[in-house]
């Protein structure tokens, strides 16, 4: 589903489009510079700044078009008594959901995180306990780290909040709720 950028994260991505017209080198690493820097804006426009830590958490949703659209479907999510994988590698922002999700939907505890600082035992034991839980609950993920080799069946949601470059890299991420024992249908969120 597209939705408009708000304008505060409008006039953040121009500056970004416009700083990378303006530079005078024009090597490779300067543009894939840019480039890391538009896909960083795209997720949310105030990236890292000090401010946001105090900002209220529906303030901080509605500075970001991607942040608005999730949320509006975890909360279908959550109506329906479901669960989601959210794939991010941002570590910041797996970072910065953790508290606004759990404060959102008033969940025990922090959603679950597998990225690369996760190692193995405990990330099989946070398979375990997602799995092994009762109604809505939210997995963040990292791509890399969590689309391969995982069962988690236990969701039938998928959210893309960043997108890989590598289609077949998100494929997998798919399939880690695509496994034998699924028994509900399966919605894949960009």
């Amino acid at each position: 589903k597209r939705r408009a950028m708000p304008a505060d994260q409008t006039q953040a991505y121009n500056e970004v489009l416009e700083e990378g017209r303006k530079s005078e080198n024009r090597s490779r690493k300067t543009a894939l510079n840019a480039l890391n820097r538009i896909r960083t804006v795209s997720l949310h426009p105030r990236y890292k700044l000090e401010t946001s830590q105090q900002e209220e958490d529906q303030q901080f949703i509605e500075s970001s078009a991607r942040l608005v659209e999730v949320f509006e479907t975890l909360d279908d999510i959550q109506k329906n008594n479901e669960k989601a994988l959210i794939f991010i590698e941002n570590h910041w922002m797996q970072d910065r959901l953790l508290g606004i999700l759990q404060r959102r939907y008033q969940l025990s505890r922090p959603p679950l995180v597998i990225n690369g600082k996760v190692s193995g035992t405990v990330r099989k034991n946070r398979v375990d306990d997602f799995q092994a839980g009762l109604g809505f609950d939210v997995m963040l993920l990292s791509p890399k780290a969590g689309g391969v080799g995982l069962t988690l069946t236990a969701a039938n949601h998928v959210i893309h909040l960043t997108r890989w470059w590598n289609p077949a890299v998100e494929e997998q991420c798919n399939d880690r709720v695509y496994r034998i024992g699924q028994e509900k249908d399966v919605s894949i969120h960009i």
